[in-house]
């Protein structure tokens, strides 16, 4: 188990590629359109993120660095810019689509949250800024979130926003302090060494949930997306623009800032990449299965993406921002 668990997190684009094969298949072959998912996406929410946040330890942001600039430019651009982004794709890429335009709006509303601690470690970027960004962007995106989704995606999907309020509060701040008070009774009972050598294989575990999600909800609208697959194009357009914008924009704000590699990456990164738990969790349970099916496309790409921005363009953004 395991190894099973470590093999899913080392190679999650791999197996979320498969999945959303399968639940292509499955679903055209099966009428499960009406189909209540509510149940299973729900303890998909509870699989994906009382994990994560046991092993993301918010302790560590008192011993983390304090790079002000580097801190709110990251979340300025992770919130605000990336919403910007994501309005203008919204309505000129995805315009017609309202249900996709919406998934598009949710990508730039809703940021990376420990998965930049992660990815800035592979790039040799600074972690201990990461850490901090990654925390507090977790704790703004009840706060800020909402509003950015009311403001840029109300004209698509109408929603409560009071409704997403509570349930993003819920899915964050429960999971958070379940997460803290396991983590301290691991710590308690077996030791440090004992929760560090288990941490590795929460990623695993809340990947099985975001399996459980993109099986479920893309095999839902198997049979309308397969008969409209000029959908999966959009999709890819949305998506790769949205990317390459947000490089070009912070590479060029971390270019005039002044910034090093290590803390430009993590400003590229943070800008870039976009959460896929607590997205995909908010879209299974509050909005229709065709905005989770263009969720359930974004780890693919994304990862691709981000290993393109590490390996390919890190060479070239060595060079340009000082070392």
């Amino acid at each position: 188990m395991f190894k099973i668990l470590m093999g899913i997190k080392k190679r999650l684009y791999l197996y979320v590629a498969v999945d959303f094969v399968i639940a292509l298949l499955v679903g055209s072959l099966f009428d499960i359109q009406r189909m209540n998912i509510k149940p299973v996406s729900m303890l998909a929410v509870f699989i994906m993120l009382y994990p994560m946040l046991t092993g993301m330890e918010v302790e560590k942001v008192k011993k983390a660095g304090r790079n002000f600039k580097l801190i709110f430019t990251t979340l300025f651009f992770a919130f605000f810019v990336a919403s910007f982004t994501a309005f203008v794709v919204s309505r000129t890429i995805l315009a017609r689509y309202s249900e996709i335009a919406f998934a598009m709006v949710m990508v730039g509303a809703i940021p990376c949250s420990n998965m930049l601690i992660g990815w800035s470690g592979i790039a040799d970027a600074s972690v201990e800024d990461a850490l901090v960004i990654a925390v507090f962007g977790l704790l703004l995106i009840p706060l800020i979130s909402p509003f950015l989704l009311k403001l840029n995606g109300g004209v698509f999907v109408r929603f409560e926003l009071k409704v997403l309020f509570v349930l993003l509060l819920t899915y964050i701040v429960v999971p958070l302090v379940l997460g803290m008070v396991t983590r301290g009774w691991i710590i308690k009972k077996k030791g440090r060494e004992y929760f560090m050598n288990i941490k590795r294989v929460f990623p695993g575990i809340s990947a099985t949930g975001i399996l459980l999600i993109v099986f479920f909800s893309v095999a839902k609208v198997s049979r309308m997306v397969l008969s409209h697959p000029v959908i999966f194009l959009l999709v890819f357009l949305g998506l790769v623009s949205y990317y390459v914008i947000q490089t070009v924009l912070s590479v060029l704000a971390a270019k005039v800032l002044g910034l090093s590699y290590e803390e430009g990456m993590v400003l590229i990164l943070g800008a870039t990449a976009s959460s896929q738990a607590i997205s995909l969790s908010v879209a299974a349970t509050m909005f229709s299965p065709l905005v989770v099916f263009a969720l359930a496309f974004k780890p693919v790409l994304q990862v691709f993406y981000i290993m393109f921005l590490i390996y390919g363009l890190g060479p070239y953004l060595k060079r340009i921002l000082r070392v």
